[in-house]
């Protein structure tokens, strides 16, 4: 896990993690946290954590999850990021 920031309509949290056993499921990005850049990361994604399952973890395993629609409106920087939710 590389960082979490409050969910859509404040529900839960948004996960920031650089899957590294999954490398087909993210996207190389550059993260911006708090104005700053946080570093860049080779498979990037958001795992939708409603409930905040996940808000503790320094590491999250899974094998079954939904793509959910890639985060727009938010910061420029995270446009197209895959978002996935994890059952």
């Amino acid at each position: 896990m590389l960082y979490a920031k409050p969910g859509p309509n404040a529900k839960g949290r948004s996960i920031y993690v650089n899957v590294v056993n999954k490398p087909d499921l993210g996207i190389k990005q550059r993260l911006m946290y708090e104005g700053k850049e946080f570093g860049t990361f080779e498979h990037v994604v958001v795992i939708n954590d409603p409930t905040n399952r996940f808000a503790s973890n320094r590491t999250i395993c899974f094998s079954k999850f939904r793509k959910e629609a890639a985060t727009s409106g938010g910061d420029l920087t995270e446009e197209g990021l895959p978002v996935i939710t994890v059952e």
